[in-house]
């Protein structure tokens, strides 16, 4: 598989402090010779999985026929895929829990495309004061790509920063993406 990474932006403000660590890890892995593709999911139309089981049935990923099919193309040529969300009450954005419930078609018994082996990043941001702030999402992403048979190949989970804006000055936050991306 080529060297390809695809990076799902899971916020609102496309411009947000999740976004501002994703680009830093974008750059180091681009640096390390990775093909980096950014998607803002909350710009597409994504419908909730509806649990039908028809994955593949139609000759696509998913019976239901909307913007996660962009995701899907992408997932498919990745060889890691970092998932960046700011917490949201201690768990994903609402912009990027869609995706993660519609990768059922990965997972189907007559899926076409095997996503077994794949790597898996996680970046999150929060406002809060201490890092345990994550436990949850740390835990729902542990246990997402346990299933998934995905390595998890870091997490920047940046907690104090609230403000929009505020990664752009926390150069600790934004080198460590740099360095994880760097080192894929």
């Amino acid at each position: 598989m080529r060297r390809k990474m695809t990076i799902l932006l899971g916020s609102p403000r496309r411009n947000g402090n999740s976004a501002t660590l994703a680009s830093s890890l974008a750059a180091g892995a681009a640096e390390a010779g990775y093909e980096v593709q950014s998607i803002w999911v909350n710009g597409l139309k994504i419908t909730g999985c509806i649990d039908c089981r028809r994955c593949w049935t139609n000759g696509t990923h998913c019976f239901l026929n909307d913007d996660m099919k962009s995701v899907y193309s992408a997932i498919d040529l990745s060889s890691v895929i970092a998932f960046a969300s700011p917490l949201y009450f201690y768990s994903w954005s609402a912009q990027i829990k869609p995706v993660w419930d519609r990768l059922l078609p990965y997972f189907s018994p007559n899926s076409k495309v095997d996503a077994r082996g794949r790597r898996a990043v996680l970046i999150s941001v929060a406002g809060d004061s201490s890092a345990s702030c994550f436990d949850g999402l740390k835990k729902s992403f542990k246990l997402a790509c346990d299933f998934a048979g995905w390595k998890i190949a870091g997490e920047i989970l940046a907690y104090g920063l609230h403000a929009a804006g505020d990664a752009s000055g926390r150069k600790e936050w934004l080198d460590k993406a740099f360095g994880l991306g760097k080192k894929l």
